[in-house]
């Protein structure tokens, strides 16, 4: 048995986090995926997470092995969306960002875990409506997105290039 669990991150987890956060780009860089590998998420990013208190850390035994955001404000890349539309555009929602899992930990379900504390967490604080996204050559996350229960949406850009082109899912509780 293991000892698992989320907590909100701390300022001293910060040198872990980046460490997850390049586990997790060298993962997708394999893939061919043009997702992470600009420079971000960047340790700007990753401060202000800590900085608003938006970031989340998954501990195993004690050790720091993954990491997300909880944004709990909209998310201005998600006003547009092409060939397809969010389910609940009324209700307020919260966006799981940078959701990684350190090397080592992958396949043991741990991402399942972490972004179903993110729900509790989420739901404590009055979401029911949640959305993520992904580039579209990240078949594994978006494989864990479909799993627990997000619904494919649509297309939306977090930038101006092709390459900042993601699919965008929804999950209404």
């Amino acid at each position: 048995m293991f000892n698992v669990f989320v907590r909100k991150a701390q300022s001293d987890d910060l040198e872990q986090i980046i460490k997850v956060i390049n586990d997790a780009k060298n993962l997708i860089k394999g893939t061919g995926s043009p997702q992470w590998q600009d420079g971000e998420p960047s340790r700007a990013v990753l401060e202000e997470d800590l900085r608003v208190g938006r970031g989340y850390v998954l501990m195993v035994n004690g050790d720091l092995v993954g990491y997300t955001c909880l944004m709990q404000t909209d998310d201005p890349h998600y006003e547009v969306i092409q060939d397809g539309s969010w389910n609940n555009t009324t209700d307020k929602y919260a966006t799981l960002h940078r959701v990684a899992i350190g090397d080592g930990y992958r396949g043991k379900h741990l991402s399942d875990f972490l972004m179903s504390n993110m729900f509790t967490i989420g739901y404590g604080l009055g979401f029911r409506n949640f959305r993520i996204d992904t580039h579209e050559m990240n078949k594994g996350m978006q494989h864990v997105s479909e799993k627990l229960g997000f619904k494919y949406r649509g297309i939306i850009y977090v930038g101006p290039k092709e390459d900042d082109r993601r699919v965008a899912y929804e999950l209404n509780m």
